[in-house]
């Protein structure tokens, strides 16, 4: 794990596939889609965000030169409006529409990432 506190290289690709995913286009995803599944859009949106806070605050924490709960703020408040940026960016570069939903379980991912990477101590 020591790769994801070396160099800002992983936060940067994991944001870009974020912004690489979130960008597709899904008007072709047929009737059987497993993105058809109830919920399961929203569980994908806390995952990614999740992930993304996670791999940040691994590599924050690793450089941690203010206390560990502004690290965490700051990283919960940046995946967060990234999220949000995110939805806006789909209703008008996208065939995708914007959701409150989507923004708030990206939300959600951030903080358990976030929280994830101050408890796990990859950087020790």
């Amino acid at each position: 794990m020591k790769f994801l506190k070396a160099s800002v290289g992983p936060g940067l690709l994991w944001t870009a596939m974020i912004f690489y995913l979130l960008s597709m286009d899904t008007s072709g995803a047929g009737e059987f889609s497993l993105l058809k599944v109830y919920g399961i859009d929203k569980l994908i949106h806390f995952a990614l965000f999740a992930i993304l806070a996670f791999v940040w605050g691994a590599y924050f924490f690793s450089r941690a030169t203010m206390p560990a709960n502004l690290i965490v703020l700051l990283i919960i408040i940046l995946a967060s409006t990234y999220g949000m940026g995110m939805e806006y960016y789909q209703q008008y570069f996208t065939n995708r529409s914007f959701s409150y939903w989507d923004g708030l379980a990206d939300a959600i991912g951030s903080v358990a990432g976030a929280w994830a990477a101050k408890k796990k101590p990859l950087w020790k």
